[in-house]
C-alpha cells in the first residue's frame, strides 16, 4: 500500500470528506447523548434514538462507499488505516512528538490523528452494525439474535466511543488553544490538488 500526499491547503479535505465527516460527528454525538440519557437518568428518547440510528448507518454505508469506491476515498483509507511501514513510522513520529509536547499537524496526511480516526470510524460502524441487528430483532426482521450479548457489546462500545469523542473534541480545544484551529477543515474548497506518491 502507498502513501498519499496532498499538496494543497493544509486544511485542504476533500469536500465530500467534510460533509460526511461532519455527518458522521453531529449522528454519533447524538446517538452518544440520547444513551448517555437512557443509562444515567432511565428516561431514553427511544424513537429518536431509533431514528438518528437509522439516519448514522446510512452515513456510515455513504462514508464507506466513499472510501472504497472513490480515487480521493481510497487515498484517505490509507490516512485513516496506515498499516504499512511509512505509515506506522508517521504514526510513532506522532506519538513521540506527543510525549515532547509536540502536537501532530493536522490535514490529510498519515499519522496519529489519521488512524485515531479510523478507529473512531471502526467503532462506529460495529456498534452501529450491533444496534440494526438489535432492532431487527426486535421488530422481526430475522431470529436468533443474542440480545444479551449484543447489548453487552453496544454498551462497551459506547463507553469506548465516548472516551474517543472526548480525546477528539479535547483535541480539538488543543489545538484551538495553540493557535491551530481545527474547524478550519470545514472550510469548502472549490478546488484541490491531489498528488498520490507510491
Amino acid at each position: 500500500m502507498s502513501t498519499a500526499h496532498v499538496t494543497a491547503a493544509p486544511d485542504s479535505w476533500p469536500n465530500s470528506a467534510k460533509l460526511l465527516h461532519l455527518f458522521l460527528l453531529s449522528t454519533v454525538s447524538f446517538q452518544m447523548i440520547t444513551g448517555i440519557i437512557g443509562w444515567i437518568w432511565g428516561g431514553f428518547p427511544f424513537f429518536w434514538h431509533v431514528t438518528v440510528g437509522e439516519i448514522l448507518i446510512a452515513v456510515l454505508l455513504l462514508q464507506w462507499g466513499w472510501l472504497l469506491f472513490s480515487r480521493a476515498g481510497r487515498i484517505t483509507l490509507c490516512y485513516l488505516f496506515p498499516l504499512n511501514p511509512a505509515g506506522l513510522i508517521f504514526v510513532a513520529q506522532d506519538l513521540l512528538g506527543l510525549t515532547r509536547g509536540v502536537l501532530a499537524p493536522p490535514g490529510p496526511r498519515a499519522g496519529l490523528p489519521g488512524m485515531m480516526h479510523g478507529i473512531f470510524l471502526l467503532s462506529a460502524t460495529l456498534v452501529a452494525a450491533a444496534g440494526l441487528t438489535l432492532l431487527g430483532g426486535f421488530r422481526g426482521w430475522w431470529t436468533g439474535v443474542p440480545f444479551v450479548w449484543l447489548l453487552d457489546f453496544m454498551r462497551w462500545g459506547a463507553v469506548a466511543i465516548i472516551l474517543q469523542w472526548v480525546g477528539h473534541v479535547g483535541m480539538v480545544f488543543l489545538h484551538a488553544f495553540t493557535g491551530d484551529p481545527l474547524w478550519n477543515m470545514f472550510k469548502w474548497h472549490f478546488s484541490s490538488k491531489i498528488k498520490h506518491n507510491d
